[in-house]
């Protein structure tokens, strides 16, 4: 890194534009760093992000250790994206030097269901799972509700109708309601942020209702 000094009590470093492109629906982020702040001491660090190719930035904005990146929201469309960061480091004694170690980002890739009726919808939805495991999909924009099943096999589909309260399986002589964690699929008004566990195909089927 090529650090700028300024007086010998602090200096920042700008990275060179990281690409963050990611196709689906968005993502949840988060950014994460390590350093050494020795008392009088301080180390900051911004975010910039590009949605298209690097042709216009959002305004610089601090982050938070272990916290989302800014401007990156999980509705966010990051097919083009591109981010920047700036470290910034100070010092009240020119003997004391903080220390930057590393940085990371993550991407969560989410689904994101927009519900344009006045009321909830249940949509029926199809899980082909891709080997054995669970499989689950939790609504971050509803308190983290989850909807999921334990113990699936590989190339197992499981068919449910939240509206009936309904679950069938394409596995013979099996029945999923003692797999299923007993909380139906219900999608409020508005958008809705899924996060996926589990590897699985997912088809969905769904009719808005209007009052």
């Amino acid at each position: 890194m090529n650090w700028l000094q300024l007086s010998g009590l602090g200096g920042y470093y700008e990275s060179e534009g990281i690409p963050f492109a990611l196709d689906g629906d968005g993502a949840i982020s988060k950014i994460s760093w390590a350093c050494l702040e020795p008392e009088g001491t301080s180390i900051t660090v911004w975010t910039s992000a590009s949605f298209n190719d690097g042709h216009d930035w959002t305004n610089w904005a601090q982050c938070v250790n272990d916290g989302y990146i800014p401007d990156i929201l999980p509705e966010s469309d990051l097919g083009s994206a591109i981010l920047k960061f700036r470290v910034f480091m100070h010092s009240n004694d020119a003997a004391i030097k903080p220390i930057f170690q590393s940085i990371s980002f993550e991407l969560e890739p989410v689904i994101v269901f927009e519900n344009k009726g006045d009321t909830a919808c249940l949509p029926e939805i199809w899980i082909t799972k891709s080997g054995n495991g669970d499989f689950s999909l939790t609504n971050i924009s509803k308190n983290n509700e989850r909807f999921g099943f334990a113990n699936l096999l590989n190339d197992e589909t499981v068919y449910v109708n939240s509206e009936r309260e309904y679950i069938e399986t394409s596995v013979s002589a099996k029945y999923r309601y003692a797999d299923f964690n007993d909380h139906y699929f219900d999608l409020p008004i508005g958008k809705n942020v899924l996060r996926v566990e589990g590897n699985a195909k997912l088809q969905f089927r769904y009719q808005y209702k209007f009052i």
